[in-house]
């Protein structure tokens, strides 16, 4: 069953944790990260993770002619910094204070490490990198701080084309929901987002298929659209014009169709905390596959860390 929510004030974004691998893709992630400090007065942090196990690989080492590259880590720190230091200077430029950050370690967890030593509000990935063994490691790294950061991820998949120039505009925001907790958690984002860029908002829930023939259908959907609008506070019905909706079929599928068809901006959902100390590269969660399909940015949130407005 789902809860009344009170009308959610303006969500606080003080930190920015912006993860780049240098890929077109991560730059598309720095921009809409950028756009979101400009917007909300944030620092950004961008953060480039030197794991000395991708260096020992055969597909690396190949890279490098058969050549063992693990005695050249320092000449690539050294390449690496300086990169960093040019995206810090480009974001500076543009107005935004920006933090370079170069460590070493696991993905995953030195990227969880500096989300939470330095109270990160929201952390922005891009899904895959140049080479294919980064699309891979990428992919997982996106996969698991859905699932296992403490604040929102703002995914870039693949699939996202537009970038913001200065600003981003989202003029529609999807919002889906299962009526499950970790869903809840997610809707004062959405809604909040919705007010602050004045977007329109779609609440969408997917039902199974088998249920386009249930004997007690019209009773069923009667009871999953007042489930939806009770997920808008009443005060905040007027100005975000609310629209909802309900789907069937598979739930990555129709929410990645009807962002299409809505020429959604943003996608917001709530995610599980993963059980599983690390994630595989197959991937099977509902969250992957919108992120990996969305042709729009997806915030996922896990409601482990307090909604902070």
């Amino acid at each position: 069953m789902t809860l009344m929510l009170s009308k959610p004030a303006r969500i606080v974004l003080k930190n920015i944790l912006v993860a780049t691998d240098f890929s077109r893709l991560s730059d598309r992630a720095m921009d809409y990260a950028l756009s979101f400090a400009r917007r909300y007065d944030s620092t950004v942090i961008a953060a480039h993770v030197i794991s000395p196990a991708l260096y020992a690989t055969p597909s690396t080492a190949t890279l490098y002619g058969g050549i063992d590259p693990l005695p050249y880590l320092d000449s690539v720190r050294c390449e690496l910094k300086h990169r960093l230091d040019e995206l810090a200077n480009g974001a500076e430029d543009s107005g935004v204070k920006c933090i370079p950050k170069l460590v070493e370690g696991g993905i995953n967890e030195q990227l969880r490490f500096i989300a939470e030593a330095s109270d990160v509000d929201l952390i922005v990935i891009g899904t895959n990198g140049a080479e294919r063994w980064e699309r891979l490691v990428m992919g997982s790294v996106a996969e698991s701080l859905a699932h296992n950061a403490k604040c929102p991820v703002l995914t870039v998949g693949p699939r996202v084309f537009r970038s913001p120039q200065f600003e981003a505009s989202f003029n529609h925001i999807i919002y889906a929901t299962d009526f499950s907790a970790e869903s809840a958690h997610a809707a004062p984002y959405a809604i909040s987002l919705a007010e602050e860029y004045n977007a329109k908002i779609t609440l969408v829930h997917v039902l199974p298929p088998e249920l386009r023939t249930h004997n007690d259908r019209g009773a069923l959907l009667g009871f999953f659209k007042r489930e939806l609008e009770k997920v808008v506070p009443e005060a905040a019905q007027a100005w975000c014009e609310p629209e909802f909706v309900l789907e069937y079929g598979g739930s990555a599928e129709a929410i990645v169709e009807l962002a299409e068809q809505k020429a959604a901006d943003l996608i917001v959902l709530g995610t599980r905390k993963s059980k599983a100390a690390v994630l595989t590269y197959f991937k099977s969660g509902v969250a992957y596959h919108v992120m990996c399909r969305a042709e729009c940015p997806v915030l996922t949130v896990t409601g482990e860390k307090e909604y902070k407005r």
